[in-house]
């Protein structure tokens, strides 16, 4: 493959262009080339970039923590402890949502009762 345009890479990875060109102003991702007019080709590395900050940004991580994760992942002696700190902080949101799933089903549990009952 000769590389992907915005458009393509954006189809690609499920975000929309909008997102892409946000991205490559923050510095978060990086075009490989540019074509003779100008636009910028970008890698697999780029798609594999993008799932992973699509990824963490619908598990809750903000803008600002994936521009503190791009730029540790780019600087290499920072991103193992980045990934840890992330990994912790889905390990307690797992636990925050075990905890009110738990307590959904609670009261999914007792509003039934009611009902049979009632």
């Amino acid at each position: 493959m000769d590389g992907y345009t915005i458009s393509r890479l954006a189809n690609a990875a499920g975000v929309s262009v909008h997102v892409v060109r946000e991205y490559v102003l923050r510095g978060l991702v990086h075009p490989v080339r540019r074509t003779p007019g100008g636009y910028g080709l970008y890698d697999e590395q780029a798609l594999e970039r993008l799932g992973l900050m699509r990824s963490l940004f619908e598990s809750g991580i903000g803008l600002d923590e994936l521009v503190r994760v791009c730029r540790a992942l780019d600087a290499d002696g920072d991103a193992a402890a980045c990934l840890m700190r992330l990994r912790a902080r889905l390990t307690a949101q797992r636990k925050r949502l075990a905890a009110l799933d738990r307590r959904l089903a609670g009261m999914a549990t007792a509003v039934q009762s009611e009902h049979a009952h009632g």
